[in-house]
């Protein structure tokens, strides 16, 4: 970790994750580095709040055992053997085995694309360009993101929410199948 005694700067920031918040961050940042996120009270609508994967931040990006470099698998399949490679050399062999796989036929591609940053930061709409000129299935790309909408619809008939800032008015809010205290 950086010196304690450095300067500090607040950077402003937005999580890219997949809830429609579009959370508004403080990072602390000493020495170049990151030393803590926090939300900022100033957002309209979380007042600061942040949840547990974004709140840990820090955590993530500087824990010891995070991959910061392509392996490559250098033993049988699950012997957990890989080698480090460069970043062209593991592009170039994805980029092969894409080109193969689609010359062959691409819509045995299946995109999947959910994994928790599909937020209004940073979209689908490069992941789904890349894909489309792949020729790639043009299934859902999600496993649960689909089924949730779908009920969502049926249910309330669109997946668009009420305002939430509109929240405060409400009589009776009833959630569902989520913990949202503590997620």
């Amino acid at each position: 970790m950086p010196n304690a005694t450095a300067p500090e700067t607040i950077v402003r920031a937005a999580c890219p994750h997949d809830c429609p918040d579009t959370c508004a961050l403080l990072v602390t940042v000493r020495n170049g580095v990151a030393v803590s996120v926090r939300g900022d009270p100033e957002h309209p609508t979380t007042h600061g709040a942040l949840c547990t994967k974004v709140s840990r931040y820090t955590e993530r990006t500087y824990h010891p055992d995070r991959l910061l470099h392509p392996l490559k698998r250098s033993g049988p399949k699950g012997s957990g053997q890989f080698v480090q490679v460069g970043w062209d050399e593991a592009l170039d062999d994805i980029a092969a085995r894409l080109r193969t796989i689609a010359a062959r036929d691409p819509q045995a591609i299946v995109p999947y694309s959910y994994a928790g940053t599909m937020g209004l930061v940073q979209s689908e709409s490069v992941a789904a360009r890349f894909f489309h000129q792949l020729g790639a299935s043009r299934l859902d790309r999600t496993i649960c993101s689909a089924a949730g909408g779908a009920g969502l619809g049926t249910v309330l008939g669109g997946k668009v929410g009420m305002d939430v800032e509109q929240f405060e008015h409400s009589r009776l809010i009833l959630i569902w199948g989520s913990n949202s205290i503590t997620s």
